[in-house]
């Protein structure tokens, strides 16, 4: 057996639900939300109840969050975040025009104030979009109410696809599942790699996963399949709560012995997406540790605009790693994973 830390989830068939549920989207909501196949597809969803305007976004986002509103027509506008990830609010709201604005708790961090919130909403002309996907398994802190909640789910727990809208949505959606059946064929291709660590699997599986999103580029919103909705449904929950809480408390005990990580996330029980963290020679530190089967999560390309725009999203970019602290693991492998991060970094750093 191979054993390797992070990257994509893998996966073996569910036979009996597959048998009921190939080839099949579901239109049941689960926690009240609206089911779709990604977290950009409910931003496609979003997108495209509203004629073209202009939608604020963070600097720090991903083309999964810029895409969907070029999409349909809107024009983006990227604002600046502080040094704790709160948004610099003098670098947003400036036009009189109705605009979408998107806001996330960054690693669990708080973004901006219900008070803040609420003024920005009394100048009218303003639709609110709150992205959870770095806090969604923790209760919504927040009292202030947006337009939209939308997340990505298949980050937390390993269904092929599936995304959360919270919101009015006026538009119905496709039944595409060739998504899900394609994603769910490369976890199921890096469960046997797992098992029998042929390298032939290890590149194929690889090549589907950076490509499958492509398949949502062009087409319309889509609902999840019903295959990853049932495994949603059936997900204890609470276990990946308390397991994820557990394991993030014990990667950050063990890298708070090194004087050269710096933390993003510097509790457990807020996000627990993963343990994040900035070092110096960041790219040198993640070829080594992931010769050694640990692979840490690097933030998304920004483009030119977003890193002039925001010196804290470029030096996310430059600097971030992110380990993985995901229920797939124990208190036991962290320990390995964090002494593993912590040699490492003191040696290229040191």
């Amino acid at each position: 057996m191979v054993k390797e830390f992070g990257y994509e989830y893998d996966a073996e068939l569910n036979k009996p639900i597959w048998e009921k549920t190939k080839g099949k989207t579901t239109g049941d909501t689960l926690f009240g939300a609206l089911c779709l196949r990604s977290g950009r597809d409910a931003l496609k969803a979003i997108a495209r109840e509203y004629p073209p305007r202009t939608v604020f976004l963070p600097a720090l986002a991903c083309d999964s969050m810029v895409f969907p509103f070029e999409m349909y027509g809107h024009t983006v506008r990227y604002y600046k975040l502080n040094k704790d990830y709160s948004i610099d609010t003098g670098s947003i709201m400036t036009e009189d025009e109705p605009v979408l604005f998107l806001y996330m708790d960054y690693f669990g961090l708080k973004a901006i104030s219900d008070e803040r919130l609420q003024r920005l909403k009394t100048k009218g002309n303003i639709v609110f979009i709150e992205d959870r996907t770095h806090n969604l398994i923790w209760d919504r802190a927040s009292s202030f109410e947006p337009d939209y909640i939308m997340a990505s789910l298949r980050k937390w727990i390993p269904v092929p696809d599936g995304g959360l809208l919270w919101g009015k949505i006026s538009k119905s959606f496709a039944s595409d599942t060739s998504f899900s059946s394609t994603r769910l064929q490369a976890q199921r291709m890096r469960h046997t790699y797992l098992q029998n660590g042929d390298e032939s699997i290890k590149t194929a599986y690889r090549k589907i996963f950076s490509e499958v999103s492509d398949i949502m580029d062009l087409d319309e919103p889509s609902s999840m399949s019903a295959y990853s909705y049932a495994l949603a449904k059936d997900t204890d929950w609470d276990r990946v709560r308390t397991v994820r809480k557990d394991n993030a408390e014990t990667l950050i005990s063990i890298l708070k012995t090194s004087p050269h990580i710096t933390f993003i996330q510097k509790e457990a029980g807020f996000s627990d997406l993963y343990v994040a963290f900035t070092v110096n020679n960041r790219n040198t530190i993640q070829t080594r540790l992931s010769r050694e089967g640990i692979f840490n999560t690097i933030i998304w390309p920004l483009n030119e605009e977003q890193r002039i725009t925001c010196e804290v999203a470029k030096r996310t970019e430059d600097f971030m790693l992110a380990a993985p602290c995901d229920q797939r693991y124990t208190v036991e492998d962290m320990k390995t994973i964090g002494y593993e991060i912590v040699r490492v970094v003191n040696d290229v750093n040191g």
